[in-house]
């Protein structure tokens, strides 16, 4: 990442002063390096795209178990025993993703 920044140099400040005058700032150019694990090793470099994917997943896991159950219980099955994967939410998926 490049950013410029304004800066006084110390020879601006002093002959500023000696003028009489308001010193000039000078345009300097900084380089950054940044890079986070998740862009760098994700298939799309998109956290968003990760855990919309992850929370896709968890209700359709959901929905799946809700259709087996309720047709366990259209069929005449007993459906106390049955378990329901609790509820995913997309909070737990952005936990998750670091």
């Amino acid at each position: 990442m490049s950013l410029y920044d304004l800066r006084y140099s110390h020879a601006e400040l002093a002959r500023a002063a000696r003028q009489g005058r308001r010193p000039a700032p000078a345009r300097t150019l900084r380089r950054i390096t940044s890079w986070q694990w998740m862009v760098l090793h994700c298939r799309d470099d998109s956290l968003s795209v990760l855990t919309a994917t992850a929370e896709g997943r968890a209700r359709l896991r959901g929905r799946v178990a809700a259709q087996r159950i309720r047709g366990l219980h259209r069929a005449g099955h007993e459906v106390e025993g049955e378990d329901m994967p609790p509820v995913r939410h997309r909070h737990g998926a952005l936990w998750n993703a670091w």
